[in-house]
């Protein structure tokens, strides 16, 4: 059976899921709440003394569009030029954006320049000046034994549930992230910066529903989140909650009927993208280090 795979967003749901629930009530037709720049803040908690910010992206195609949204909502809100360096990218992994940063998979033979920095290129330097860096990269390539394809498709044909998704399996995931942190840590030298990390919102869980396997991949879905929870946690990174933010508290609630996923049933529409900005602002902008 030929299946569409999702693999556009992950991460977890431990370290700080500071995102308010979606209500239940609201319509597909009905925009996300806007974010209020004008909103007081505590600017102790921010990346003191510039007049311009440098915000760089990391994630897959789950997070097209939002880097610019965010940055717009940054600079009213804090009278900053907001300088992107987005590096959202159809399928980023968590290994590609390691790569990024300097480290190649291991085994890998470098044999150029490109080979030594994979698909994004040296993203070293943009890291080393940035204000805010956000992460997310899927579990492709990473050694995970985890079973997650059986979730992360379109497909609403019945088929087998997912039972490979123990912290085991996600291990090798989880040292990934870790490693990601520690890297953009190194660069930034101790200099305070504001590192965010966000998990997957589920779009697919009315097909999962209709294959047989929703229980089941919710359980299986909360098991990945966790593994980025873990590593982000022992960096002291916040966490983003989208799967909160889009599926609700007990993840079993529908974002395409909330009006966030579009017509491909995978990605994001304009109201889903505000809902991912509402949630990275809402967990505020205190700086680590």
């Amino acid at each position: 059976m030929m299946m569409s795979r999702h693999w556009m967003t992950m991460a977890a749901v431990v370290a700080l899921s500071v995102v308010p629930a979606c209500a239940d009530d609201q319509g597909a037709d009905e925009p996300a709440a806007s974010v209020d720049s004008t909103t007081p803040v505590d600017t102790d908690t921010v990346a003191p003394g510039d007049e311009s910010w440098d915000l760089v992206w990391y994630s897959d195609s789950s997070g097209f569009g939002v880097a610019d949204k965010w940055a717009d909502v940054i600079a009213d809100k804090f009278d900053v030029e907001v300088r992107v360096h987005d590096h959202a990218t159809g399928g980023l992994s968590a290994v590609d954006i390691l790569w990024s940063l300097g480290t190649p998979p291991e085994g890998f033979v470098i044999e150029s320049d490109l080979s030594r920095f994979g698909r994004l290129g040296d993203t070293r330097d943009d890291v080393a000046d940035a204000e805010i860096v956000v992460v997310y990269g899927n579990p492709i390539n990473s050694g995970s034994t985890d079973d997650l394809e059986q979730c992360v498709t379109t497909a609403d044909a019945p088929r087998d549930p997912p039972t490979h998704y123990s912290e085991a399996d996600f291990a090798p995931y989880e040292d990934v992230i870790d490693s990601i942190f520690a890297g953009i840590f190194e660069l930034t030298d101790g200099r305070p910066v504001m590192v965010r990390a966000y998990d997957s919102y589920n779009p697919v869980i009315a097909p999962q529903e209709q294959a047989g396997v929703k229980a089941e991949c919710i359980v299986a879905w909360e098991a990945w989140s966790a593994s980025i929870g873990r590593a982000a946690a022992r960096h002291d990174v916040p966490l983003v909650s989208m799967y909160d933010a889009f599926n609700g508290p007990d993840h079993d609630e529908d974002p395409r009927a909330k009006g966030y996923i579009g017509y491909d049933g995978q990605h994001t529409t304009g109201p889903g993208q505000d809902a991912m900005v509402q949630a990275l602002d809402a967990a505020g902008y205190e700086p680590i280090g």
